[in-house]
């Protein structure tokens, strides 16, 4: 169920309103290139601990629906959430995209992801999960609109 209403808000978020008269519809093939390479340049900044850079990967507005539940919205605040997430000492950082689909300008993808995390008691342990994110496009350059990480209880 909760799938089918992220894909459902998925499609609101993309929409086709906002594409321009005449531009061409993105395809599947260029979505997971583009996917695959957002996936490998936020794991390589995760691995760097570079916030700015983190931010950088999603659109202006762009939105994280962390975890542990905050909803952190717009690049200053995605700064300072992976600035405290680094701070926690969270590393290993795997993206795995699943699959793609398109719609107008962009679309989203069904992604994987593995984590180092730290637990309450301050030890660390694997996090193994789900991600729905929403990609847009900008002529050629690609961010992420949104992105929603589910772990399993005890993932």
């Amino acid at each position: 169920m909760k799938r089918g209403i992220l894909v459902v808000l998925a499609a609101a978020l993309i929409g086709g309103a906002g594409q321009p008269a005449g531009a061409a519809a993105v395809t599947e093939a260029e979505l997971m290139r583009a996917a695959t390479d957002l996936g490998r340049r936020y794991d390589s900044n995760y691995a760097a601990k570079d916030p700015a850079a983190m931010a950088a990967l999603y659109e202006p507005d762009g939105v994280l629906v962390s975890p542990a539940g905050p909803i952190v919205r717009g690049r200053d605040a995605l700064v300072a959430y992976y600035t405290k997430r680094f701070a926690s000492g969270a590393h290993g950082h795997k993206i795995t995209v699943r699959e793609v689909h398109t719609q107008g300008e962009g679309g989203y993808g069904l992604l994987q992801f593995e984590v180092t995390a730290p637990a309450p008691d301050g030890s660390f342990h694997e996090e193994h999960g789900s991600i729905v994110a929403v990609y847009r496009r900008d002529g050629d350059v690609w961010h992420m609109r949104l992105v929603e990480p589910s772990v399993p209880p005890g993932g």
